[in-house]
């Protein structure tokens, strides 16, 4: 048997869809707040971001943004260009859902515990 069949992948706190288009949101340079739930399909951006990059490695950058006419404080998420390629053969895995990519990736998973019998 492939040892790739016999991985978990880590599970990820909203859909897959959202974490498509966060992706390629993050991909094409673009800035995240954890506000914009409409525009990405999900009222948990920040869990999905932050299972990408705790149990993912996406290597997440932030920095805090004053609103001007709230002044408010919040955060904004985005990755560097060294960490573009990691997160294209993420996107990968999330559309094709290829267990060799997260081998690839050398992502920490779970090896699938045998039924009792």
């Amino acid at each position: 048997m492939n040892p790739a069949k016999k991985l978990i992948a880590p599970k990820l706190r909203g859909s897959d869809k959202s974490a498509q288009m966060l992706l390629k949101a993050l991909i094409d340079g673009k800035k995240i707040t954890n506000h914009e739930i409409s525009k990405y399909a999900t009222n948990s951006v920040k869990d999905i971001l932050g299972d990408l990059k705790r149990d993912y490695g996406l290597n997440l950058l932030d920095e805090w943004v004053r609103d001007p006419k709230t002044d408010i404080r919040y955060k904004k998420y985005y990755i560097n260009k060294s960490g573009i390629a990691y997160a294209r053969l993420l996107l990968s895995y999330f559309t094709t859902k290829n267990r060799a990519i997260l081998a690839k990736l050398k992502i920490r998973v779970k090896a699938k515990e045998p039924k009792n019998v």
